[in-house]
This record gives structure tokens, C-alpha cells and sequence, in this order.
């Protein structure tokens, strides 16, 4: 079998981890198939090394004309093309499998730039679900989104095949490396994380406003944040200005897991997410979980984690205050993350995706 894989995407947020988890997974699994990889061959450089992999540059921006225009596909007479997001080749003629991780674009107007944006958004992810010969979703919700949006006879061919956390999330305990990050970054003894884009959806004003109503409570923490800014949320800049509050932008893997490791807690009260990948890391590195009430996320912590309204903020401040100052809530809550995230593996996710290959 050939396989095709739209990589161009690999060094972007979410999609990016995806990828680049998946890929080296699929590789090692089918070693008599070839993949023929689209995109950045520096980018792609570790997993081009295998004898099956043919990397081929592509470098059409996403959601772009070009991406349209020129079908680079075609002529590589490969079997099946997987594409890791909705921007699938309209045109091609090549059998896809898309993968959809979320109905954002269209649950949230504000996600998107402009209403032009909004109805290539709408047109791109109807043409994926109905042109492609089987949908990936990452979780149950998502599926049941795609369903309510595009109608019941889509359910049959959508598969859900979760997402896991990355090999490199791991309890980090070096003192050295601790200490090295927190200086690097100006950083207090007590930390609550929040690991995510800066987006309209994942609602941080209200975790700001839950960090100052337990301030005023008395607890020592620093409120960090790392993750992509969007420029629709600019308007918070101001608020995040308080020296108790530490914005760290985009950081490397190698950095995000002593963060994780050093926090007392994790944070997340999205409004919508497709997964929800960064709680899982958070509980592979030992530290306990909050999260919404909403879409995927009660899904994929199961008992594992406090799962809170995302607008309550009396509520969101209460149970955030016990878990701090509670040791024995803690200490539980990281069992159960230790023991929640053996459900999801990048080996089984490989494994059914290459069955999802096959059966197309």
C-alpha cells in the first residue's frame, strides 16, 4: 500500500502534536508500506529516515488557493491520501481519509476572522466529511458534532480513534532542570498552569478571574500561561499585566514538561474543545486536573479530574482553592490521572488508523 500524508501542518499547535506523534507510529507499524509524506522535508527530517518514507515538499500555505490549484497527489499513484485536517484537495481524485478534530469554525463565530472566513470554513469541513471515504474524529463528541451537523448517514463512516499524550511527558524530578526552567522563565515555587492557544473558546478571563478571587484568599500561587496568541484576545493584555501572572507564549516540549511537572495544578476551562490533549500530559506528569463541564473534555478525564461549569467562577475558585491546599485531594486526583491516561496510546491510535487505511 502507498500511503500519502498531508504533513504540512506538523510545526502548527494541536494539529502539529498530532502529526508528529502519529507519523513515526505509523511507520514503525507498516514497515512494508510506503508513506509519501507532503511538506517541509526539514521539518520532517527524523521520520524521513526510515527506508519506507519519501518526504516531497509542499509548502502551499494552509487554506490557501495554491493548496487548491496544484495537486501534487495525483501523480505519485498513491492508494490512499490522509489528511489531518478539513483543507482536503477538493479537486483530487484520490481516495482521502480526513481526520476532524473539532466543529470549531463552526460553533464559535468568533474563532474565525471574517464571515468570508466562516463560510469557507463551513464549505471546506461539509466537503471533507462527504468527499472522503472514511472521517477520523478524536473523540465521540466530535463525531456526534459531525452527525448533528451534516446528518445521520455520516455516522457509519466516522471513525473515533483518540489522540494520547506525546512519549516525552514524563513526572520530571531533576532539581537541576527545575530550577533551570524557573529561572529561565521567572518563576515562583507555586504554580497554576494553563497549557493552550489564547483563543476566544478557551475562555481565559474567566480563569483570570478565578486566580484573583483565590488570591484574595491568601494562596502564594503564580497563574502561568503558555500557549499561541490570538489577536482577538488582545484586550486581555492588560489584565495579565499583574505581577502574579506569568505569559510565556509558545515554549518548547522539553520546557512544557518541567512546567507541568512543577505546577500544583492544571487548569483548563474551554467552552469547546475536539480533545483536549494538554489535560492528558498534565496528568502523564503527575499534577492534578480541572476542566470544563463542556464538549469533549468530561469524555476524555472521565473520574479523573474536577470537572466544573466553565462560567461558575465561585465554583471553578472553590474547587481549585481545595485542591491547592488539600494534600490528600491532591495526591488522589494524581492516581487517578496515572490511571486514566493508560487508556490512550499512540500505538493503538497508529494501529486502528492503519486499519482505517486498509478498509479504504
Amino acid at each position: 500500500m502507498k500511503i500519502g500524508f498531508d504533513a504540512r501542518m506538523v510545526t502548527h499547535p494541536g494539529i502539529g502534536r498530532y502529526i508528529e506523534c502519529l507519523l513515526p507510529e505509523l511507520i514503525k507499524q507498516a514497515p512494508d508500506d510506503e508513506f509519501m509524506l507532503f511538506g517541509d522535508p526539514e521539518a520532517l527530517r527524523t521520520v524521513s529516515l526510515a527506508d519506507n518514507v519519501k518526504v516531497l515538499k509542499w509548502d502551499a500555505p494552509i487554506y490557501s488557493v495554491s493548496e487548491q490549484l496544484f495537486d501534487l497527489y495525483f501523480p505519485q499513484k498513491i492508494d490512499v491520501l490522509h489528511v489531518p485536517h478539513f483543507n482536503i484537495p477538493v479537486l483530487s481524485a484520490k481516495k482521502l481519509v480526513v481526520t476532524v478534530h473539532d466543529l470549531i469554525y463552526l460553533l464559535f463565530a468568533r474563532s474565525v476572522p471574517s464571515p468570508a472566513a466562516r463560510h469557507y470554513a463551513s464549505f471546506m469541513i461539509g466537503t471533507s466529511v462527504k468527499k472522503s471515504r472514511k472521517v477520523i474524529t478524536v473523540s465521540n463528541h466530535t463525531k456526534s458534532d459531525i452527525v448533528k451537523f451534516f446528518g445521520e448517514k455520516y455516522a457509519a463512516k466516522t471513525e473515533v480513534i483518540y489522540e494520547a499524550p506525546g512519549k516525552a511527558f514524563f513526572r520530571v524530578s531533576d532539581k537541576a532542570r527545575i530550577a533551570d526552567v524557573k529561572c529561565r522563565y521567572r518563576l515562583e515555587d507555586k504554580m497554576i498552569l494553563y497549557v493552550g492557544s489564547i483563543k476566544p473558546h478557551k475562555n481565559i478571563e474567566t480563569l483570570i478571574k478565578v486566580f484573583a478571587l483565590i488570591k484574595g484568599w491568601g494562596v502564594p500561587h503564580q497563574l502561568v500561561m503558555c500557549g499561541r496568541w490570538d489577536n482577538k484576545e488582545d484586550y486581555l493584555k492588560e489584565k495579565l499585566s499583574d505581577r502574579n501572572i506569568r505569559y510565556l507564549g509558545e515554549v518548547p516540549t522539553e520546557d512544557l514538561v518541567v512546567l507541568y511537572s512543577m505546577s500544583d495544578a492544571l487548569v483548563h476551562l474551554s467552552l469547546y474543545e475536539g480533545f483536549g490533549l494538554t489535560v492528558l500530559e498534565a496528568m502523564r506528569c503527575g499534577i492534578p486536573v480541572i476542566v470544563s463541564d463542556t464538549s469533549s473534555l468530561p469524555e476524555i478525564v472521565g473520574s479523573s479530574a474536577f470537572v466544573v461549569s466553565p462560567n461558575n467562577i465561585q465554583q471553578i475558585a472553590d474547587t481549585l482553592y481545595n485542591v491547592l491546599v488539600n494534600s490528600e485531594i491532591r495526591n488522589g486526583m494524581v492516581e487517578a490521572g496515572y490511571e486514566n491516561v493508560k487508556r490512550f496510546s499512540w500505538q493503538e491510535t497508529a494501529r486502528r488508523t492503519l486499519e482505517v487505511y486498509r478498509s479504504v
